[in-house]
């Protein structure tokens, strides 16, 4: 989906200075956090060491049972050693399930970096839209600090009854406590943001370089809503999913392994007697072994991985249709988001900006009074906050929409 008319200068000059944070090199960018994340955050690195852990499992799965020394004294001395031959079904399913296990952390790693993207990409705009709207709180705290000024002659010159210059008075105040609360919401982006990235040590004077400026996303916005099912290719493709089948390949493995449970390993053993030889003159005799399962036939085993098994179908199933409403919902949002950006687009900020310069003009000219200059005031404050909002939650609505699809590919 593309935009009905380009995205001019509107927004651009709407939010300004404002809506692009500090561009210096000090200034922390969104790849830059990104980047960062990867390597510090907790919850990142725990993923990549469980899959570390999974490879340990296979490398304890292919290891070969140590052989047993035994010793029979006197009668005569006897000494033997057994190894089981452990090259059958037994091994081949252990092996694969570790390794299928091995897939699933692997997956769940890259799950673990697709929520913490979002995270954190979500956590740098609602820095951005913060500074935005603490800009908007210090031009409405400078536009009554003018205004105070301006009246305070007014009222000396005997042009403007005194109360409106208590009024400005009340409104400038009120402004500089929401610059002040604007200032705290700034300190507390920050350190969300820093929390989120697994910064240690974080930086209350944090300063970051992005941009709320919107640009349409045609890799997402032109995916049809209803074409997506469990069965979907595209949803086969998401971390969260292949993580699911993995773990229930896995669950098909140790069925069969519990299946071979039943076959039993051979076990070669050697002997050795040294002071009389066996009957056919040598001192050292072969013999091989098994286990019987003469009293356990495994049935336990076998009925608890069958179960676990239908577990992880039934999950597999869960989460095939959690990812599907998942990228529903997050595509609509984003066309939800788009189209307020759009009424914006349309001439709104605008208006409102002309409205108060208008106001502002006739009010020093004696044409509107006070309440309706004030007025004009409150009302491009409030247009300014919401254009910076919807902007804001365009972009997270569409970073949302990469996190469903799980394709870092159709990013904006």
């Amino acid at each position: 989906m593309r935009f009905a008319v380009r995205l001019p200068a509107l927004l651009s000059i709407a939010l300004s200075a404002r809506l692009v944070a500090a561009q210096d090199g000090g200034a922390l960018t969104l790849d830059a956090a990104l980047a960062r994340t990867l390597q510090q955050n907790p919850d990142v690195r725990i993923a990549r060491l469980r899959a570390d852990s999974s490879r340990a499992e296979v490398r304890i799965a292919r290891a070969y049972a140590n052989p047993t020394l035994a010793v029979a004294p006197n009668n005569p001395w006897q000494y033997s050693i057994a190894a089981p031959l452990d090259v059958g079904p037994q091994r081949t399913y252990r092996i694969r399930t570790a390794n299928d296990g091995v897939l699933a952390s692997q997956h769940d790693a890259r799950d673990s970096e697709r929520m913490i993207r979002f995270a954190v990409r979500a956590a740098f705009f609602d820095l951005l839209l913060a500074d935005t709207l603490r800009s908007i709180a210090r031009e409405q705290r400078d536009i009554f600090r003018d205004l105070l000024a301006a009246d305070s002659a007014r009222v000396r010159a005997g042009d403007m009854p005194e109360r409106n210059l208590v009024k400005s008075e009340l409104e400038l105040a009120k402004s500089e406590a929401d610059l002040l609360k604007s200032d705290a919401a700034v300190r507390a982006a920050r350190l969300a943001l820093q929390s989120t990235m697994g910064v240690t040590r974080p930086d209350t004077g944090l300063r970051v370089s992005g941009s709320l400026i919107l640009r349409p996303l045609a890799a997402i916005a032109a995916l049809p809503t209803a074409f997506f099912s469990p069965d979907d290719s595209r949803i086969a493709r998401r971390a969260d999913v292949q993580a699911a089948r993995s773990r229930t390949q896995a669950s098909e493995d140790s069925r069969s392994f519990a299946s071979a449970l039943l076959i039993p390993v051979p076990e070669l053993m050697l002997v050795q007697q040294r002071d009389d030889p066996f009957p056919n003159g040598q001192h050292y005799a072969l013999g091989v072994g098994v286990q019987l399962p003469a009293w356990n036939w495994f049935s336990g085993e076998r009925e608890r991985a069958s179960v676990s098994l239908q577990q992880s179908r039934l999950a597999e199933e869960r989460v095939r249709v959690q990812a599907v409403t998942e990228i529903i919902s997050a595509l609509d949002q984003l066309r939800a988001t788009e189209q307020l950006a759009k009424k914006f687009d349309a001439g709104l900020l605008e208006k409102a900006r002309s409205s108060l310069e208008t106001a502002r003009y006739a009010y020093s000219a004696g044409a509107i009074s006070y309440i309706e200059f004030l007025d004009a005031v409150r009302t491009y404050g409030e247009i300014r906050a919401a254009a910076a909002t919807s902007a804001h939650d365009y972009w997270v609505s569409a970073y949302a929409a990469v996190r469903a699809l799980d394709n870092e590919e159709a990013k904006p």
